[in-house]
């Protein structure tokens, strides 16, 4: 009766976030990444199609590709052509085979698309927490993984970030697997995903080196299994190279005499300058404090709450049964059985992660969204001080019974924050953060209000009135009107910073430049403010008109 309860519980869940998702997919503004990804689906696209006999999917795809290069002011396709290939091909082919030709369509069915792939991946990660904490700790834990603001906004639009948050999650699943039971279909599934999340963000290259690590710590528990180790890890690194050469083109380019330089692409950075806690950094000398500091201040209180606890436990554990790691005894490893074999392995990879961001020049920029698979460790470790406290609380019957409702009460208001930045979760920040410490760094980095801000401005003028708007931002504005009706975007043209030619003026405080040196991005004086978006006092766009 339990499980039967259990599984209506967590069915129930999963359907309403999946019907939320396709209801709403349709509300968020488009990304600045966004139009070079599509580029890059149709460029693989015609690469892949050039091997085959389909001479009119192929036509199509040049087609749309020379469109691409023709209509959109995007950086060459090889600066960042090694992303891309699982979501940007796919999304780039089911364009051409339904017919979709209109801009609006064609990127809310890659939000939709993006939405799905996470939708899966929190069915992954609930078997993670369920495999490692049970039921309700694992459905709190889920909760948690989906009801991040900012990673519930980007999973609609971030299709680089938060669909490599997927895979790697999926990946993480059947690495926790082998741990659990080391089985050569364990190995090739974990191979799979593993080759997958790499071709999706290089940091996948973590994923095989994190378990033949944790097999060599078990060889030096047990060295008479000097064998086992050398053909598992033989066995992992060639699975691996194996899925990840057969399914990205990008591996297919590699030559031996430029093998030490072919990861060099890949740690690219632009010589940017970026506002962070009120001063501007170029992005590859950043403050220590960056990463922390943003997952400080854009995660939920309680999550954080519940952060600490794990960690605090976990890192004390781990020291402890560090200490009395002793030779020729039972207890000379760093675990007590898989379950805790499964915690090290987070709580090693989570901290390695963050040691490495915080004391190399690691180049970043917006927020720590190029971070996000971090989400994975950060809420397992969540789960883990829920379940902590759980532990200790369960000595005590009498209150006992609250534990559950108590746990899932402050969820209800997290809901309701997601609701209220509605389509902007993506941009939250929490109560640690104040209306004028907002002011130090940026919000829309992403330029998701794009799209909304261009409507604003249609809707105040006659439909046949042609519109100048120009652009007080370092991201560019012309971009939103993908997400627009095709009337509407023959009614807008785009300036630029040419302000005395533009009827309106927007920006969403994104700038390149230190404002108070650099007059580049100054209202002039015969504009003034005629709209703003402001939610839960973080200003998200203003918007201008010319007064005379």
């Amino acid at each position: 009766m339990i499980n039967k309860t259990n599984n209506l519980i967590l069915f129930s869940v999963f359907s309403i976030y999946l019907l939320i998702g396709i209801f709403i997919y349709k509300d968020f503004g488009i990304g600045i990444e966004e139009h070079f990804q599509r580029k890059n689906g149709f460029h693989w696209l015609s690469y892949l199609l050039s091997f085959t006999n389909f001479s009119e999917l192929t036509e199509i795809s040049n087609l749309k590709y020379q469109e691409i290069i023709a209509t959109n002011q995007l950086p060459d396709i090889n600066f960042f052509n090694f992303y891309g290939i699982l979501f940007d091909v796919p999304t780039a082919l089911i364009e051409i085979l339904f017919g979709i030709n209109e801009s609006k369509d064609y990127f809310e069915m890659r939000h939709l698309f993006s939405f799905i792939v996470y939708f899966i991946s929190s069915i992954f990660f609930y078997k993670i927490l369920k495999n490692r904490f049970g039921f309700f700790i694992g459905l709190i834990g889920l909760l948690i993984y989906i009801l991040s603001p900012r990673i519930f906004g980007d999973s609609f639009h971030n299709n680089k970030d938060v669909f490599f948050l997927s895979v790697f999650t999926i990946s993480i699943y059947y690495c926790l697997e082998t741990i659990q039971k080391n089985s050569y279909k364990n190995l090739i599934l974990f191979s799979l995903f593993a080759a997958f999340a790499t071709s999706s963000r290089i940091v996948g290259l973590f994923l095989p080196f994190s378990i033949i690590i944790f097999y060599f710590f078990e060889f030096l528990a047990n060295t008479s299994k000097y064998k086992e180790f050398i053909l598992k890890s033989f066995f992992l690194i060639f699975f691996f190279f194996l899925f990840l050469f057969l399914h990205f083109p990008y591996a297919w380019t590699l030559e031996f005499k430029n093998i030490l330089n072919w990861l060099d692409p890949f740690f690219y950075y632009m010589g940017l300058s970026i506002l962070f806690n009120g001063e501007y950094y170029l992005i590859k000398f950043l403050p220590r404090s960056y990463l922390p500091t943003w997952i400080t201040i854009s995660t939920p209180i309680y999550y954080l709450l519940l952060l600490f606890i794990g960690l605090a436990y976990l890192i004390f554990r781990l020291f402890r049964r560090l200490l009395k790691v002793k030779e020729n005894t039972i207890h000379n490893d760093l675990w007590r059985g898989t379950k805790e074999k499964k915690d090290v392995y987070m709580i090693i990879f989570f901290l390695t992660f963050i040691f490495f961001v915080v004391f190399f020049d690691v180049a970043m920029l917006s927020g720590w969204r190029h971070f996000y698979f971090l989400h994975t460790f950060i809420v397992y470790i969540c789960a883990f001080g829920l379940y902590f406290l759980y532990v200790i609380i369960s000595k005590y019957k009498k209150i006992k019974t609250f534990f559950i409702p108590i746990s899932i009460l402050p969820l209800f208001f997290i809901v309701f924050k997601i609701y209220q930045f509605h389509p902007y979760q993506s941009l939250y920040f929490n109560n640690l953060i104040n209306s004028h410490n907002v002011e130090k760094y940026q919000v829309d980095t992403a330029s998701l209000s794009r799209a909304d801000a261009l409507k604003n401005i249609l809707s105040q003028e006659n439909n046949n009135v042609y519109i100048n708007v120009a652009n007080a931002s370092w991201t560019p504005f012309f971009n939103g009107k993908a997400l627009l009706k095709e009337d509407d975007k023959k009614r807008l043209n785009f300036v630029g910073q040419e302000y005395n030619k533009a009827d309106y003026i927007y920006t969403n405080y994104i700038y390149e430049v230190d404002i108070r040196y650099n007059n580049k991005y100054k209202i002039p004086e015969n504009f003034k403010e005629f709209d703003k978006l402001i939610i839960d006092e973080i200003p998200i766009y203003t918007i201008y008109k010319r007064i005379n």
